[in-house]
């Protein structure tokens, strides 16, 4: 007999919850950041992209299927919620809400206080361990394409999603229905815009690693000079996170690499990562109201123009 198995609708999705009734930008707009202090004169613009580590040294969170068996989803949200709050300012009421069931299901606020005060301790220790691991990599059903070696730049081109900060990939927190306890989502940043002058080419390391990722691709072009589409793998790590109304809460994930991975086999063709990707961009101001950063001045003193340009998200 078959386990019975879960559809995932809308959240795994890059068009976040558009499926249910509710948009990215609605639930971002309205959404509460965490709480730090305002940006000061002096704080950064943007997140430094930190360097690529290797692909084993990220633990891989696979949001490409959609169906899962009860007991995947079960681990699945295990190490979402260890993601979340691995980079997320320390809330204990919120903690209280992700990792207790009877806390988050108790209607009576005095109830919930006073059990805030006897499960610290615990939630201390799951903080503790949200925060020991750092290092992600959440594999999407978002497509990138890669397209044939081309020798005279010697490698792929490659094309990015484009959008990805202004959306968000996620899970339900509860596997059942309704799904009337939130969800966690990831919005990532530092993923570049691709289009002309600004192409991404992926340079094997061999003409054997070459023919190998050619002869992938080949096999699934339908004629000569197509590009395939991959599912888009971000590793990087969390840096913060935002509250959203009915605990549709995001964390905002800096992205240190960007892998092409196989939707036949599930396998890595490709990965692109620090210095090749270029600086991180923040093209949304909620990111900004999130991570608390400042916005960017011009050169010549005064604001950036860029900056008025930047979409609420």
């Amino acid at each position: 007999m078959q386990p019975n198995r879960l559809a995932l609708p809308c959240l795994l999705a890059t068009a976040l919850l558009a499926g249910c009734g509710k948009t990215t930008s609605d639930a971002a707009s309205t959404a509460s950041t965490a709480t730090t202090p305002a940006p000061s004169g002096d704080a950064p613009t943007a997140p430094e992209r930190r360097d690529a580590k290797a692909l084993d040294a990220y633990q891989l969170i696979d949001l490409s299927p959609a169906l899962y068996s009860t007991a995947e989803y079960t681990s699945l949200s295990t190490q979402v919620r260890a993601a979340f709050w691995s980079g997320t300012p320390k809330q204990l009421d919120k903690l209280a809400y992700d990792y207790i069931t009877d806390y988050r299901h108790e209607p009576d606020s005095f109830k919930r206080s006073d059990m805030l005060k006897t499960l610290t301790p615990e939630l201390e220790h799951d903080y503790a361990d949200a925060q020991a691991r750092q290092d992600y990599a959440v594999r999407t059903n978002t497509l990138m394409q890669v397209y044939p070696y081309d020798a005279a730049l010697g490698g792929f081109r490659v094309s990015f999603a484009s959008n990805e900060e202004g959306s968000a990939v996620g899970i339900f927190r509860n596997a059942g229905t309704p799904h009337n306890e939130g969800a966690w989502r990831f919005r990532f940043i530092g993923v570049p815009v691709s289009g002309p002058g600004k192409d991404f080419i992926y340079h094997p390391r061999d003409e054997a690693e070459a023919r190998a990722i050619e002869a992938t691709l080949a096999a699934q072009r339908s004629r000569d000079g197509d590009s395939v589409n991959t599912f888009s793998q971000y590793e990087g790590h969390v840096l913060g996170a935002s509250w959203g109304p009915a605990n549709d809460d995001t964390a905002v994930f800096g992205v240190d690499a960007i892998t092409a991975v196989d939707r036949k086999t599930g396998k890595p063709l490709l990965t692109i990562g620090g210095k090749a990707l270029g600086p991180i961009e923040v093209k949304c101001q909620s990111t900004r109201d999130a991570l608390k950063l400042a916005s960017p001045r011009a050169t010549g003193g005064g604001w950036d123009m860029s900056a008025s340009s930047e979409s609420p998200c």
